[in-house]
């Protein structure tokens, strides 16, 4: 490892690097400013990370399944991919977001199922295709800031063997994104979001995705939101 051109800061959260692949990386993260604000940023996804200690998937009928632990998260995480340049993702950064169970919001105000009034919502657009959804964003009480976020997505197509649709938050103006988490073509999956990252991105995007171990957005968007 001779040379960088973009320090495996995943990797190095893992442990998975060897000791010279360690001095070189943090010889690396000195001298590139890129790479230090990366890095502050995976320090914070990591904080958040062990502070929740859990990711749900979209909400499936039955019992949930046990959460898993901080150490499974970061034993998970896929190592950088580089070959879809602008929009990498620090793999990490999926753990910024904790899914959260349907009985996680806990708000004053309910409609009539007994679900959180949201205090805020934008409706998710096909782009190109079919189908549609909503947002709906319902602020948590509590000191810690954060925002339950209810994505439901309605009459997508079905997805072939080895593919599947995944949310994320998105910066329209710079395409910087951040994942959320996995949706169907019709249902609702729950998320919960941090008052901050979510004010550091104004969309919802909802992409096709392909099961080839890949942290980054696909190529293919089918809906978009504006929440801001």
């Amino acid at each position: 490892m001779s040379a960088l051109a973009h320090a495996d800061l995943s990797g190095l959260l893992r442990g998975a690097l060897g000791n010279d692949e360690v001095a070189l990386t943090g010889a690396h993260v000195r001298g590139c400013p890129s790479c230090r604000q990366d890095l502050v940023e995976t320090a914070v996804g990591h904080a958040l990370l062990a502070h929740s200690a859990q990711v749900l998937g979209p909400e499936q009928p039955g019992e949930p399944s046990p959460a898993p632990t901080v150490a499974q998260l970061l034993a998970s995480l896929p190592a950088e991919r580089s070959h879809r340049p602008g929009l990498r993702l620090m793999a990490v950064a999926a753990a910024l977001v904790g899914a959260a169970g349907v009985g996680a919001a806990v708000h004053a105000r309910t409609v009539e199922d007994g679900t959180p009034e949201p205090d805020r919502s934008a409706s998710l657009l096909a782009l190109g295709g079919t189908g549609g959804g909503t947002v709906a964003m319902t602020e948590l009480p509590g000191p810690s800031a954060r925002t339950a976020m209810r994505i439901s997505t309605h009459d997508l197509p079905d997805v072939a063997r080895g593919q599947f649709y995944y949310a994320w938050l998105l910066d329209p103006a710079t395409n910087k994104m951040l994942p959320l988490g996995q949706v169907g073509p019709s249902g609702t999956a729950s998320f919960e979001v941090s008052d901050a990252l979510l004010a550091a991105y104004s969309a919802v995007d909802v992409s096709l995705e392909v099961d080839d171990g890949n942290p980054q957005h696909s190529p293919t968007s089918v809906l978009r939101a504006s929440y801001a």
